[in-house]
């Protein structure tokens, strides 16, 4: 079949293809994200921008193509996160183009359609439906994970399936069989998503042509190709680790790439016991395992299936009319089940060999991905079930692919209906162009989802990182909590430069191996003559405080540099760093300086992170200001250290002095969790600093799984500063707080679709 060939009207199909391509496109960079987004966003964007390691397993491909990408567009003048974001739309308008030649092929196959110009139509609704879907529009339009790129991957293998399919047994089809290999290879290197067509291609070698994998030269170079595609993990990863980049997650650096080239193997279960222990990289082995999130086995369930596949239909729900209340939105959800199914049964009847394919591919995505991922509860599901049994997110980026090949089957199906209804008026002048008004059920998912989708005009987690950032003092030490209070805080960093004289340190990498001994470099005083910015993407020494990146009241400040890294720990002491808690048997106090103590509760279990938060704490006081980002209650209040902190916008500093109730320093009551708040300092912050004016107009904060807690965060700081404000008896100050608190928190209780 030759069917991209074949001219429908002034254009071939491969061209009308491309015209379906650079319409999605054009609707992606129409509401195209303007900077970076909370979550992975961040760190994939800083880490493509320095060439540093994202967490495991790295991710090197996405890392050098984005590095790439950006330096092509320099010339557009565009920021550095805007141009990482129009490559996730680019790669996923991309994929619409062998989605749509896939689809096309489908179509021409005999039992379907004769008529060219419904092929067309067909393959152009099916993959814009596919396209507009919320979870695929919301990953296109801003760079939020890797998963675009994983989609290119997926939509050119499965269109290359199609056409070995007509080429099986013949030069050129093994040459497509070889290829096929060396992108799962190639886009292993990107995401293992990328990997997820391989049962289905192998149900399909043996539905079509089963001898192939009898062919042992073919199959050997199939594995070779595979091999040199995934040799961009083994090669790069490695290799830029020993570089030390400024981000350089998990660390695996390996002593050769010998070595590094035999890692995989040993995650091989049928030649692992082949590979010995002593030939391995363990860092390199560690990353590519995904070790430090410590998954369980899958027999180990998280959570029950049943809430599993709730969390699943949850997200299903969400993806063809997601602004709409819920309450109407299952009956567009179950139209667009029906019009699945209705896709489904025709491409049954049409094209039973690549039916195999797809349906195959369609299981995969959803009810293997729902065994295989093994989540917990879902993120806003089951709200008796304590936090901790949550995901902390809401996934519905991992099914990403899945709601994609349904939006294809709905888009079908939509064809299917006006196929039917034009054949109803068999013999009329223009049957298919009088019932083309049924092709409309298209732009359901663009209509309904937009709201959401649509991400112009969000600088909120840009700027929530810059208002963090500000509020410390400088060379300050910032301990985070999580992804949110720390990705954008990289972002702005390593991307634009600001207060890179700040240590961010995320809590949960506390506990590996690696990170602390990658702090202890990073804040080691340089040797003289030694300027850190002159290599600004590798780890060389403490980074110097620019007055001109921070705000007037640091300025002033008498900023010498610190005397002495974070912590003196030796890699041997921290190697040697309990892996197992221990629990504290009775109320116990800890002396961290003459001024702050800190109280362990009884009962209370301490881990290796809280260890080295009071190692660095007790090591670092006197030589360097110490915060913690208001987000990371849970870090603090370990050590019970709330008495001696005082509030300065959104973090709270650790005071190693007496606080007492003064004109500028005020003792809030006990409801509040850090009572002692710097009246001037948080008013400069607050009022004369924070970028966040936008803020006010908008209707609903855009991103659901911060909608609960970045608001509430810029509510706890206005409140506080406004109940300072009452006790000082300033009412119009206090009222002013109050009121903006009350705007801030309204997008938090906003309705949620």
């Amino acid at each position: 079949m030759t069917i991209e060939r074949e001219k429908v009207g002034p254009l071939p199909v491969w061209g009308w293809a491309v015209i379906c391509g650079l319409v999605v496109w054009a609707l992606y960079i129409f509401t195209l994200a303007p900077t970076t987004a909370f979550w992975d966003t961040s760190e994939y964007i800083a880490t493509a921008h320095i060439l540093g390691m994202p967490h495991p397993p790295g991710n090197p491909l996405f890392v050098v193509l984005g590095r790439v990408w950006e330096l092509l567009l320099g010339w557009t003048g565009l920021s550095v996160a805007a141009r990482i974001n129009l490559f996730s739309a680019s790669v996923s308008a991309g994929a619409a183009v062998f989605w749509f030649l896939a689809i096309a092929r489908i179509w021409a196959h005999p039992r379907f359609a004769a008529n060219r110009t419904v092929v067309v139509v067909a393959s152009f609704v099916s993959v814009w439906v596919g396209a507009t879907a919320f979870t695929v529009w919301n990953q296109s339009n801003v760079n939020a994970k890797v998963y675009t790129v994983s989609l290119l991957f997926v939509a050119v293998v499965t269109y290359l399936a199609m056409v070995w399919e007509d080429h099986a047994g013949t030069p050129r089809g093994d040459r497509i069989f070889v290829l096929c290999a060396f992108l799962l290879g190639l886009g292993a290197a990107n995401h293992t998503m990328s990997l997820l067509p391989v049962g289905a291609l192998g149900f399909f070698v043996l539905w079509h042509d089963w001898k192939t994998i009898l062919r042992w030269k073919l199959m050997g170079a199939a594995l070779l190709s595979v091999a040199i595609g995934f040799s961009v993990q083994v090669a790069f990863v490695p290799i830029r680790s020993a570089q030390n980049p400024i981000i350089d997650e998990a660390d695996a650096e390996c002593e050769s790439l010998v070595s590094a080239a035999l890692t995989p193997l040993k995650l091989v279960p049928v030649v692992s016991a082949a590979v010995p222990d002593g030939v391995v990289c363990e860092p390199l082995r560690a990353s590519l395992a995904r070790d430090q999130y410590g998954k369980p086995p899958l027999s180990e369930r998280q959570s029950p299936f049943s809430a599993q596949l709730a969390m699943f239909s949850q997200y299903f729900d969400w993806q063809w009319a997601h602004t709409l209340p819920s309450r109407v939105r299952w009956v567009v959800t179950l139209a667009f089940i029906a019009l699945g199914l209705t896709g489904l049964r025709r491409h049954w009847r049409g094209d039973r060999d690549s039916f195999v394919y797809f349906f195959a591919l369609l299981l995969t995505l959803t009810v293997g991905l729902i065994i295989y991922l093994n989540f917990k509860y879902g993120f806003s599901l089951y709200p008796d079930i304590p936090v901790d049994f949550h995901e902390v997110r809401e996934r519905d980026y991992f099914y990403v692919l899945g709601f994609y090949i349904w939006g294809l089957y709905a888009g079908m199906g939509i064809a299917v209906v006006w196929e039917r209804m034009a054949s109803r008026l068999d013999g009329a002048r223009g049957a298919y162009g009088r019932a083309a008004p049924v092709l409309g059920l298209a732009l359901i998912p663009l209509v309904f989802n937009f709201g959401l989708a649509d991400r112009r005009g969000d600088f909120s987690a840009r700027d929530w990182a810059y208002n963090i950032l500000q509020s410390v003092e400088p060379y300050a030490i910032l301990f985070t909590n999580g992804d949110n209070d720390t990705f954008p805080l990289w972002y702005l960093q390593e991307v634009e430069g600001i207060r890179r004289d700040v240590t961010v340190i995320v809590h949960s990498y506390l506990g590996t191996s690696w990170y602390p001994k990658q702090l202890r470099e990073l804040t080691k005083p340089c040797p003289e003559g030694v300027d850190p910015l002159a290599t600004p993407t590798r780890t060389v020494c403490q980074r110097p405080f620019e007055a001109s990146d921070a705000i007037p009241a640091y300025r002033d400040l008498e900023a010498s540099a610190p005397t002495r890294p974070i912590h003196t720990l030796t890699d041997e002491e921290i190697d040697a760093l309990p892996v197992v808690p221990f629990v504290v048997q009775n109320d116990t106090t800890v002396q961290i300086s003459r001024w702050v103590t800190g109280t362990l509760r009884g009962g209370s279990a301490i881990y290796y992170p809280d260890l080295l938060v009071y190692q660095i704490i007790r090591e670092s006081l006197g030589d360097r200001p110490i915060y913690f980002a208001a987000t990371a209650p849970p870090v603090y209040d370990r050590w019970g250290l709330q008495p001696h902190m005082l509030r300065q916008g959104l973090a709270h500093k650790v005071v190693d002095g007496l606080l007492e109730d003064t004109a500028d320093t005020v003792q809030l009551q006990e409801a509040f969790d850090v009572r002692w708040v710097d009246v001037s300092r948080s008013e400069d912050l607050l009022w004369d600093t924070y970028q966040i004016d936008y803020l006010l107009d908008w209707d609903l904060w855009p991103e659901k799984s911060t909608r609960g807690s970045i608001p509430a965060q810029y509510y706890l700081a206005y409140a506080s500063l406004g109940e300072a404000y009452r006790l000082r008896e300033k009412p119009d100050m206090a009222e002013q707080n109050y009121l903006r608190a009350e705007q801030l928190l309204r997008l938090s209780d906003a309705f949620e679709p």
